[in-house]
C-alpha cells in the first residue's frame, strides 16, 4: 500500500510539474504573439500605413505560429488553435486588399483569443471545478 501512494504522488508531481512547464511556454509564446499583432495594429493606426511592411510582418506571425502549432496541438484543443489561425489569415487578407480597419478589428479578436485560451489552460481553482 506504501508504494502505491508513492508512485501515485510521483505521478500527481509530475503532472502539475509539466503542466507548469507548458502554461509558463504557452503564456511567453502567446504574448509574444499579442505583441507582434499590437505592433501591426499601431501600424495600421496610423495615417498611411505600408502595406508590403504590414504583410511581411503578419507573414512572420503566420510562420511563427504555424512552426508551433504543432507542439501547442498537443495539449491545447485543436478548436482554439484554428480560430487563431482563422484570425491570422483574415487579417493577412484584409492587409492584402487594403481594408485596415477589418484588419484592426481581426487582430483584436485575435489577441482576445489568445488570451482566452492562456486563461482557459491556466492552473487556477475555477478551471478544475
Amino acid at each position: 500500500m506504501k508504494k502505491e501512494i508513492i508512485i501515485i504522488f510521483f505521478i500527481v508531481i509530475t503532472i502539475i510539474v509539466a503542466h507548469a512547464i507548458t502554461q509558463i511556454y504557452t503564456q511567453n509564446f502567446f504574448d509574444s504573439v499579442c505583441e507582434d499583432l499590437s505592433n501591426i495594429e499601431n501600424k495600421l493606426f496610423s495615417e498611411s500605413p505600408d502595406s508590403e511592411k504590414l504583410k511581411n510582418d503578419i507573414n512572420k506571425i503566420q510562420d511563427k505560429w504555424n512552426k508551433k502549432y504543432d507542439y501547442f496541438a498537443c495539449y491545447v484543443e485543436h478548436d482554439e488553435l484554428e480560430k487563431v489561425k482563422t484570425q491570422l489569415i483574415s487579417i493577412e487578407a484584409n492587409i492584402k486588399v487594403g481594408d485596415y480597419d477589418k484588419a484592426i478589428d481581426e487582430a483584436e479578436r485575435c489577441i482576445f483569443i489568445l488570451k482566452h485560451i492562456e486563461e482557459k489552460d491556466s492552473l487556477k481553482i475555477v478551471n478544475i471545478f
